[in-house]
């Protein structure tokens, strides 16, 4: 039992991510006064021309560690600045007061944001790389080791990002949000596929309505990468497929193109057929596992073989780059599992591998059953960390990496590359460096104003029914974002 007592709600939800970084809690209840049952953090803030953050961990009504920050005199005339540096010292102060009390630094110290390399990248541009280096180790916490992670992620991502032009470029993304059967990790939102195939022709009409109508937005922009995603597009029907691809084809003339083909068991040579003539250069062929007894545990109907065969087929095709997503930390695996699934993604020689940290969110069938044993921190650490050095040593380098709430062990997602193969859209939607138009069901557009240092958001409706039905409005709304 733990729970919060402070004196402001304006940083509770931040209060609550540090919290977890040491408990294995989802809700965490606000409290009154000290208890005397089980764990207690007060938080206490004051400003005047500085700030102060106050963190006492009581145990049993008891004291049993405290931490203080404090900034510098911080001008509130940037109110956005401002708040966000507010936010980062209580983050801070509760990360310190529960690491000294547990003994225990977390890899990514009080950062729990998806966008660590982000953060260092922005340091970098106002301060310099070795003192931006020294902050985040200094301030955050952060271990030498996950800093020097973001760093070499920082410097492969240079010259694709100094290409950008913020105020012309665009990545042009549509979104399928059907699957063949839902993942027990996935919270996202995406619906089965039918046998008629009605839902999903309906969606595509309704799809390249939408494109249609922003065809003058597009016009204005210069689309940087094209992408396909989901759900997985290759659910779809042959027919609904094609239609999809020739649709968004012309906007993804000489620019980087990516299909998600995703499962295995979607995966055809008429489908992979489509998706080359279309012009795509890169697929994800996605096993998340080659351990045959985990497969039915994650709720995929594919078998091990079904992927080894989807992957030999799209050699047959010569694209530029196939990546293959894994997942570490899945029920009943430890380092032995999720090895073998990297030596045998290794074999099929794809230009990308994708090592994902399992993370159980609520919306998950994992985050409301009880499905089996899990990694424990310690563990998914090991794992993550030997997948990267196996991967190193032959020639995957990591390019992008973003992080998720309830991830084990506080670990992070690392997409690596062969040289030349990095993917732009992922490099460009993690540093939120270029704009975003975002097409299909629950797909969130972004509009970057770097002059401005901030971003506009616009998320679309989730559910498909209410999706077609307003797709008109949907459209007339991403206008006006990038109007």
């Amino acid at each position: 039992m733990v729970s919060i007592l402070t004196n402001t709600q304006a940083y509770y939800a931040d209060l609550c991510d540090e919290i977890r970084l040491f408990f294995d809690v989802r809700k965490i209840p606000a409290a009154q006064e000290i208890s005397g049952q089980g764990f207690c953090v007060a938080h206490y803030f004051s400003e005047t021309n500085c700030f102060r953050h106050q963190a006492i961990l009581y145990c049993e009504g008891k004291q049993v560690s405290e931490a203080v920050y404090e900034s510098g005199a911080v001008s509130q005339e940037d109110a956005l600045a401002y708040r966000r540096a507010a936010k980062h010292g209580a983050k801070i102060a509760v990360y310190r007061c529960l690491a000294a009390y547990f003994k225990q630094e977390k890899p990514w110290g009080s950062l729990t944001g998806v966008r660590p390399t982000k953060m260092l990248r922005d340091l970098c541009a106002a301060c310099g790389e070795a003192e931006a280096m020294r902050r985040m180790r200094e301030q955050y916490d952060v271990s030498e080791g996950k800093l020097r992670l973001a760093q070499q992620i920082c410097r492969t991502q240079i010259p694709i990002l100094q290409s950008v032009q913020p105020e012309e470029d665009l990545d042009l993304y549509l979104g399928i949000p059907f699957c063949t059967s839902r993942c027990a990790y996935c919270s996202f939102y995406a619906a089965t596929t039918t046998k008629d195939g009605q839902k999903e022709e309906a969606y595509v009409d309704a799809l390249l309505r939408e494109l249609e109508l922003l065809a003058p937005t597009i016009a204005r922009r210069h689309v940087r990468s094209v992408y396909i995603g989901g759900g997985t597009p290759s659910a779809l029907q042959p027919k609904q497929l094609r239609r999809v691809l020739q649709a968004v084809a012309p906007y993804a003339k000489g620019v980087e193109f990516t299909v998600e083909a995703g499962r295995p068991d979607t995966i055809t040579r008429e489908k992979l057929e489509l998706i080359r003539e279309a012009g795509a250069q890169r697929i994800s062929i996605n096993p998340q596992t080659t351990c045959a007894a985990t497969l039915p545990v994650i709720g995929r109907k594919h078998s091990v073989e079904a992927f080894f065969e989807a992957a030999q087929l799209a050699k047959e095709f010569d694209f530029k780059a196939v990546n293959m997503d894994l997942i570490a930390g899945l029920p009943g695996e430890g380092v032995v599992q999720l090895l073998q699934s990297v030596r045998d993604c290794i074999a099929l020689a794809p230009e990308n591998i994708t090592v994902h940290t399992l993370a159980i969110k609520k919306g998950s069938k994992f985050g409301m059953e009880n499905v089996g044993q899990f990694a424990l921190p310690q563990q998914a650490e090991q794992m993550v960390e030997q997948a990267r050095t196996l991967l190193e040593a032959h020639g995957y380098l990591p390019y992008y990496m973003y992080r998720q709430k309830y991830m084990a062990g506080n670990m992070e997602n690392i997409g690596y590359a062969k040289a030349g193969s990095a993917c732009i859209y992922n490099i460009d939607i993690m540093e939120e460096a270029v704009s975003v138009l975002a097409l299909g069901a629950g797909a969130a557009s972004k509009r970057v104003l770097p002059g401005q240092a901030r971003i506009e958001r616009f998320i679309g409706l989730k559910d498909i029914a209410s999706y077609i039905a307003r797709v008109q409005e949907m459209a007339e709304k991403k206008a006006a974002l990038f109007a």
